[in-house]
């Protein structure tokens, strides 16, 4: 059962930065250097400036902290005199249709992994080391944890209803995204979203690494009052705005012609071809909410191929049902492996694939990508998929997921303590 928080967050002094929209950033692990430098010269108290300093080795950490402590001493960032849980309202644009996803930021209780927090996604705890330096120097939480819970009785969205005709904190448009947040302090309203998720299991649906880094910052620091909790934002998964958006696969450096692909997987699938990739995609689509698992590929000479997977009992690992049931484990175990010589859990091959995902059409995306041996389309898995196999102890493969959109840093910057 998570426990979750009111906190003081620190957010900007709008009587000095006016306008948010110049210096909140995406989360740093999306930020390249070309954004970074953008991003500096955007404004002086642009927030990539805290998670993500340009400043040399470690350096980098020591000068994050002297700003951070600075824009406080400053009053660039001040602090909220009220202990708060903070609405966030974020609109976007999705398939022409404009669309509103709510949630909330709060402080979560820091437990081990498979417990009252699960992991979703297999990942590569690259990170972990730079984001715990940065902790450690700034003692704040400067990036946010974006997690997922399941009600469906939709309690914070009845409270957020009651909050959109105030006006919010914050108003601002970030990378076509509006992001509006609002404070609340009401302990009637805050004790029943606590009962809420007290009674359900959160997923982290981005932030695994940041998660990690807290977890081992708050083992390696007990005697620091407020480590053991962390800074995190909560979406309901039925919440209208909650959507996944798919993770498609290219293969590179593999070639095999149509005709041996096909007779490798054909026992397993049936095999349409498509007068298109268009025409593939719209079908994909269309049966995105079928019964049976749905694959698309388009070859390197430009065919294209609609696969069905036949449900046979054709597996050799322990995968438990639910993970059996994901259209990327089916492709990883069914088609990448035998057929493309691809194995995901090696990371020799993982050399082989590139990811596309985003919210734009796929063909859009891949529209200037010429050296490819494959292209695998994709559905998503829904929610109470990703709960269901997170629930087993089992987690997905990398890249499985795309949680659209990302939840931005500099929102809302929580002391360790606070």
């Amino acid at each position: 059962m998570p426990n979750i928080y009111p906190f003081k967050g620190w957010r900007f002094n709008t009587n000095i930065v006016s306008d948010i929209s110049q210096v909140i950033v995406p989360p740093y692990d999306v930020i390249n250097d070309a954004d970074q430098a953008v991003l500096y010269d955007r404004s002086p108290y642009n927030y990539v400036r805290i998670i993500l300093n340009r400043s040399a080795g470690m350096e980098r950490y020591s000068k994050a902290a002297k700003t951070f402590s600075e824009w406080k001493k400053n009053d660039i960032l001040k602090q909220d005199t009220d202990s708060s849980i903070y609405l966030l309202c974020q609109t976007f644009l999705q398939d022409g249709q404009q669309i509103e996803r709510t949630g909330f930021i709060t402080k979560l209780k820091i437990t081990k992994l498979g417990g009252d927090v699960l992991p979703h996604e297999q990942t590569i705890s690259k990170h972990i080391n730079d984001r715990y330096n940065l902790m450690k120097a700034t003692k704040a939480n400067t990036g946010q944890i974006f997690m997922s819970y399941r009600d469906q009785t939709r309690t914070v969205e009845s409270i957020l209803g009651a909050y959109k005709n105030e006006i919010p904190l914050i108003d601002a448009v970030l990378d076509g995204i509006q992001y509006r947040l609002w404070c609340l302090t009401d302990e009637r309203q805050i004790n029943t979203i606590q009962n809420v998720v007290a009674g359900t299991k959160a997923i982290i649906a981005d932030g695994h690494h940041r998660y990690k880094t807290a977890y081992q910052y708050a083992q390696d620091h007990p005697e620091i009052n407020g480590s053991d909790r962390v800074m995190v934002t909560l979406v309901n998964a039925y919440n209208d705005g909650m959507h996944v958006l798919p993770t498609h696969r290219i293969v590179c450096g593999k070639p095999i012609d149509d005709d041996r692909f096909i007779e490798k997987i054909k026992g397993l699938f049936d095999i349409e071809k498509k007068p298109s990739a268009a025409k593939l995609l719209n079908e994909l689509d269309q049966r995105r909410a079928s019964n049976t698992i749905n694959l698309g590929v388009l070859t390197r000479v430009g065919n294209a191929y609609l696969l069905r997977y036949k449900g046979e009992d054709n597996w050799s690992s322990d995968l438990s049902t639910a993970s059996q049931a994901l259209d990327v484990n089916v492709l990883h175990q069914l088609i990448l492996k035998p057929a493309c010589g691809i194995d995901t859990r090696n990371q020799h091959d993982l050399g082989h694939l590139a990811y596309v995902r985003g919210n734009e059409p796929p063909l859009e995306m891949i529209k200037n990508i010429s050296d490819y041996d494959f292209v695998f389309f994709v559905n998503p898995p829904d929610l109470d998929q990703i709960f269901d196999v997170a629930e087993t102890g089992e987690t997905m493969p990398q890249k499985s997921t795309y949680f659209y959109p990302k939840v931005y840093s500099g929102l809302v910057t929580a002391g360790i303590g606070d």
